[in-house]
């Protein structure tokens, strides 16, 4: 790392803003992609006593050890044979009424994001933290994995689009020619038409809307405008002295794109990347929000909001929980790349 860009990289580290920023982000993100842990309605951790079967002589007891939130157990082995699916709470309760030696460790919230109760739209209680949806789910759930999803996405889609447009608009800035000409009316043609309304269209006719549907209709879209930017920049640098000396001296025409032309884009990547992860969870939320998002009952911020619009007057919660995280979400990561680009931008700094 050169003494430019470690210098760059203090300066971004010493503004209050950057700190508050990385502090709300990563609070957000390590509790959400986390999220087993801190609700389900699974055990981490249960020790049950049961009786050995190879000692039928002296029924000796014994202590199992059980972790149901990384491992599947099926009802049977509880001695449960109604049931295709075992509910831990009420397993709890049965081992307490028949004096079985049972002790878990639950998640500080016991529900499932897709669980369904009989507290159809109840308010923020003891009980459900932020209260529960039309459905009778808990809210704090449903944010917390939702919240996860989007983060995911939007991370996911930075990751590849990222790639995708350095990489065609590194090729088109410095070989030009053919390919150029024929990535720029690509690039024209799709300004034309609107990407929200293509990706509700193929939704809606497709009747697939999994992750991976509108990550992938998104994608066909998302590398253009950072390939613009990098095309852009190289088509620049490629002609300052120092590419052409390396030519002259021998180098290729990879050693010239790596070594001289590639560190010197990485400053508008860095400044540019949190804005697009802002863009991925702001199209994600207005897709689920629309109702062209992901398919039900997956947990959404968007599609709680739409909860929330239809119930604003009787239940009011719904809507502020998704409102708030969505705020905190966009606005540290806009922290982050307003003091990136304030850092690393040298006509700023």
């Amino acid at each position: 790392m050169s003494s430019i860009t470690k210098r760059r990289w203090n300066n971004f580290l010493k503004q209050k803003r950057a700190k508050l920023g990385i502090f709300i982000f990563l609070l957000l993100f390590i509790f959400s992609m986390t999220a087993n842990i801190w609700s389900n309605s699974k055990p981490i951790f249960m020790l049950r006593e049961f009786d050995n079967k190879d000692s039928f002589l002296n029924k000796k007891k014994e202590i199992k050890i059980y972790f149901p939130l990384i491992f599947y157990y099926s009802p049977e082995e509880f001695g449960i044979i109604d049931s295709f699916e075992l509910d831990y709470r009420k397993l709890a309760e049965l081992d307490k009424e028949n004096n079985i030696k049972n002790f878990e460790v639950f998640s500080l919230n016991r529900w499932d994001p897709e669980e369904q109760t009989e507290s159809i739209l109840a308010p923020p209680s003891q009980l459900h933290w932020l209260g529960t949806d039309n459905l009778g789910r808990d809210i704090f759930a449903r944010l917390l994995y939702g919240t996860r999803i989007s983060l995911g996405f939007a991370l996911i889609l930075w990751i590849i689009s990222y790639f995708i447009g350095i990489l065609l608009g590194a090729m088109q800035g410095y070989y030009l020619g053919a390919f150029d000409f024929i990535l720029e009316r690509v690039k024209e043609l799709a300004a034309i038409i609107p990407m929200l309304t293509i990706i509700i269209l193929v939704t809606a006719i497709t009747k697939n809307q999994t992750f991976f549907m509108i990550l992938c209709l998104v994608l066909i879209f998302g590398w253009m405008g950072i390939a613009s930017q990098i095309r852009a920049n190289v088509l620049t640098l490629r002609q300052r002295e120092f590419c052409e000396a390396s030519l002259a001296l021998g180098g290729t025409h990879f050693r010239v794109l790596m070594r001289h032309i590639f560190p010197n884009i990485l400053s508008i990547i860095i400044t540019l990347s949190p804005f697009a992860i802002e863009v991925g969870i702001s199209l994600l939320a207005a897709l689920d929000y629309l109702g062209f998002g992901l398919p039900p009952p997956t947990p959404s911020i968007g599609e709680l909001m739409a909860q929330g619009r239809d119930n604003i007057q009787n239940a009011p919660w719904v809507l502020i929980s998704p409102i708030v995280i969505i705020l905190l979400l966009l606005t540290s990561i806009s922290l982050i790349g307003q003091s990136l680009r304030e850092a690393f931008d040298p006509k700023l700094s």
